[in-house]
């Protein structure tokens, strides 16, 4: 094993030395010498734990991505944490090292009923949640007014819009405007037009909303949907709302999300 400071090996050789000619001297025969020993093999195990502990407080430093400094700047005193949790005598019964005092392990949690759970935008009247949005001569095209059809024995909450586009061409856009349940105001923070890409499924966040409404059975989501081209060629899209299941009376009530919490 090494040791990386203020001598520790050679005090640990040194201690080694003195215990072997004790035990060769029959250091055991008196409760004087018995005593000595154990002072001796004390103090060496306590130097071991010792470096043995800064060797793993330096290691869980190291492991934390993203901090300068690592345990230190983030207030946690990891070489006395570690110390005083694994003391000579916890380190020798169970043969800790400092490589395992390193270590770190994470475990993902399931989410919750209820959560993020899609519904598709439809043309009234339609069930395809597939359109083909016609776009302009390098303008924006005619406009797709879009509704999700209408969940029945269930309270949902809107938490985000999300979309998959596939253009015909190159520089097809598509774009979304006048997102909203019933009558209420727009969720999109503009009232213009924005970019379905900014949306899109793939991107590792949601978006943001204007506001984040309960949507109460038998009211639907419309949104009104259109794309641009150079010269009037297809944009291939589907449009969903993203929601969490707040109650449902078949299934019982959803587990609330984190911002309940």
């Amino acid at each position: 094993m090494a040791y990386d400071s203020y001598g520790a090996l050679d005090r640990v050789s040194s201690l080694d030395n003195r215990i072997s000619k004790l035990m060769a001297q029959g250091g055991g025969a008196s409760p004087r010498a018995q005593g000595r020993l154990a002072r001796l093999m004390a103090k060496r195990d306590g130097i071991v734990a010792k470096e043995a502990a800064k060797k793993g407080a330096q290691m869980a430093a190291a492991s934390i991505p993203g901090l300068a400094g690592g345990l230190a700047s983030s207030g946690i005193r990891g070489y006395d944490l570690i110390e005083q949790e694994f003391t000579p005598e916890t380190i020798r019964l169970h043969n800790v090292e400092g490589d395992a005092q390193g270590q770190r392990f994470t475990a993902v949690a399931p989410p919750g009923s209820g959560r993020l759970v899609p519904i598709n935008f439809i043309a009234a009247g339609a069930v395809n949640p597939v359109h083909t949005i016609v776009g302009g001569a390098a303008a924006i095209g005619a406009t797709t007014n879009l509704v999700t059809q209408s969940i029945n024995w269930a309270v949902l909450r809107i938490v985000a819009v999300t979309t998959q586009s596939t253009p015909a061409a190159v520089g097809v856009l598509g774009v979304m405007q006048d997102f909203k349940i019933g009558g209420s105001p727009n969720l999109f923070l503009v009232e213009d037009w924005v970019l379905m890409d900014d949306y899109d499924v793939d991107k590792e966040q949601f978006a943001g909303l204007r506001a984040y409404p309960v949507l109460i059975s038998p009211n639907t989501s419309l949104i009104s949907v259109a794309a641009f081209a150079p010269a009037a060629q297809s944009l291939y899209a589907t449009v969903s709302i993203v929601t969490e299941v707040l109650r449902d009376d078949a299934f019982g009530p959803g587990l609330p999300g984190p911002y309940g919490r």
